[in-house]
């Protein structure tokens, strides 16, 4: 297992799931719908890398691409609300 792969499919999926939380709440059924089907999928990728990780190499991946991932999905967020309120996003 590389544990580089693993850092950046823990940090996709981190960035998934905010979108995914943006998604459900501002947009339609359908795209939130869509939204979460890929993120739980994607998760399931992600629940592989832990199981074949030690502990706290799981555990130090996990805290710091959440941490890092959750600020930067939000940073990107805030820089392309005000486009997606003028689409009627």
């Amino acid at each position: 297992m590389s544990i580089a792969l693993y850092i950046v499919v823990a940090f996709a999926n981190v960035f998934l799931h905010i979108l995914r939380s943006i998604l459900i709440i501002k947009s339609t059924k359908m795209i939130a719908s869509v939204a979460n089907c890929i993120c739980y999928t994607f998760s399931a990728i992600v629940v592989k890398f832990i199981a074949e990780a030690d502990l706290w190499v799981a555990i130090c991946v996990q805290a710091a691409t959440n941490f890092a991932g959750t600020w930067i999905a939000m940073y990107v967020y805030e820089k392309i609300e005000p486009r997606l309120k003028k689409t009627n996003f």
